[in-house]
C-alpha cells in the first residue's frame, strides 16, 4: 500500500471568524504515510453509503487544480494548499462552520494511481511519556472522519470513463454535504439502489421455480454474497456469484441472466440497505423492536397482510422465561 505523497492542512471556520494553517511540505515518513492510508482505506470501504460518479461537465476550481497538478503545473503541495484556500472561500461565502485537518494522500499501485482526501478530526487523550509522566495529548480520531473522497487519477484522463470519483460522508458532515459536492463538482453516474433492486428482482424470478424454502435460502445467500462484496469494497460479478452460491435450479444463474436479461452488465455495485430485507426483516417502534431471518417467515413466523399482524411460534427459551417471570 505505497503512499507516495501525503500532506495535511488545518481549516477552521466559526461564524464571524476563519483561520487555516497550511503545511509547507509533504510528510517525510513513508511508514507513517502508509499507516495513515491503512486507516483511511478500510474506513472508506466499510461505509455503506458511498456515491459514485465523476466531475460535472461544467466543473469548477477543484477539477482545474487537479488537472494542473497532474500536468505538473502545480506541485503536490501547491495543489493541496490551493484546494484548502478555495474551500475556505466557499465556507465563507456560504457561512458554514467546520474544523479539522484535510489530508491528501497519493496511492501508487501497479495497476492504479489514486488521490485520497479525508477530513480528519482530533480527540483529546492522555499520554504516558518516556519519564512515565502523564500528559494531555491530541490524536486523530479516525472513527469521526468526515468526508472521504477517492479519485482515480488514471481514469480521469479518459473522457469515456464516468466512474472515477467516489465520495463518502461521515461524522458531522450533513450541513456540509451540499457545499462539498458543489466544491468538487460531483455528479452521480451510478444508481446503486436501482441496480441492486433490479438484480435482486432477477434473483427472485430465478428462484421462483424452486421450493419455497430453497428459494428463500437462495435469495438470502445471494444477498449475503453481495453484502460481503460491498464490505470488501468490491463490485458483484454475477458469473462469480453463480459459481459461489449453490442452486437447486436446473439452469445455472448465469445462463438464466444471459437469456432473461442479456443487456445486464456483468458487474454492479451493491447497495447494502437494499439487500438487508433479503437477509433479515427488521422494524421498531418506541415500545417494540423486531428482527428475524427471512427464512423464518412462513415457518415459525406468519404474517397476515389483511390484519397486518405477525404470529410467532417457537419463541426463544430466554424470552419465555422472562415472560413467565422465572
Amino acid at each position: 500500500m505505497p503512499a507516495t505523497d501525503a500532506i495535511a492542512h488545518r481549516l477552521t471556520r466559526r461564524t464571524g471568524e476563519q483561520s487555516y494553517s497550511l503545511r509547507e511540505q509533504p510528510f517525510d515518513s513513508e511508514s507513517l504515510n502508509n499507516r495513515l492510508l491503512s486507516e483511511i482505506k478500510p474506513l472508506f470501504t466499510r461505509r455503506a453509503s458511498k456515491r459514485y460518479g465523476c466531475f460535472a461537465d461544467e466543473s469548477g476550481a477543484f477539477k482545474g487544480l487537479v488537472l494542473s497538478w497532474l500536468d505538473q503545473s502545480l506541485s503536490f503541495t501547491q495543489f493541496s494548499r490551493k484546494v484548502i484556500e478555495q474551500l475556505a472561500m466557499l465556507m465563507e461565502q456560504q457561512d458554514l462552520e467546520t474544523d479539522g485537518h484535510w489530508l491528501f494522500i497519493v496511492e501508487e499501485l501497479e495497476a492504479a494511481r489514486r488521490l485520497w482526501i479525508a477530513n480528519l478530526k482530533q480527540k483529546e487523550g492522555l499520554l504516558l511519556n518516556s519519564d512515565n509522566d502523564l500528559q494531555d495529548t491530541l490524536y486523530v480520531d479516525f472513527a469521526k472522519t468526515g468526508l472521504c473522497a477517492c479519485l482515480d487519477l488514471q481514469d480521469i484522463q479518459h473522457p469515456d470513463k464516468k466512474r472515477y470519483l467516489t465520495l463518502s460522508f461521515g461524522f458531522g458532515d450533513r450541513p456540509l454535504q451540499g457545499a462539498l459536492m458543489e466544491f468538487v463538482s460531483f455528479t452521480d453516474t451510478v444508481d446503486t439502489q436501482a441496480d441492486t433492486e433490479r438484480f435482486m428482482g432477477l434473483v427472485q424470478d430465478y428462484s421462483a421455480a424452486m421450493p419455497e424454502e430453497n428459494a428463500k435460502r437462495y435469495q438470502k445467500e445471494v444477498a449475503e454474497f453481495c453484502m460481503e462484496q460491498s464490505k470488501e469494497g468490491e463490485a458483484v460479478n454475477y458469473r462469480a456469484l453463480a459459481e459461489s452460491v449453490d442452486s437447486v435450479a436446473e439452469v445455472g444463474f448465469d445462463d438464466f441472466i444471459a437469456e432473461r436479461a442479456p443487456e445486464l452488465k456483468e458487474e454492479f455495485i451493491p447497495d447494502r440497505s437494499s439487500l438487508k430485507k433479503y437477509i433479515r426483516y427488521t422494524g421498531r417502534t418506541r415500545e417494540v423492536s423486531i428482527s428475524f431471518s427471512n427464512e423464518s417467515l412462513g415457518k415459525s413466523i406468519a404474517f397476515d397482510p389483511s390484519t397486518e399482524t405477525l404470529t410467532l411460534t417457537d419463541l426463544p427459551a430466554s424470552l419465555i422465561k422472562q415472560l413467565k417471570g422465572e
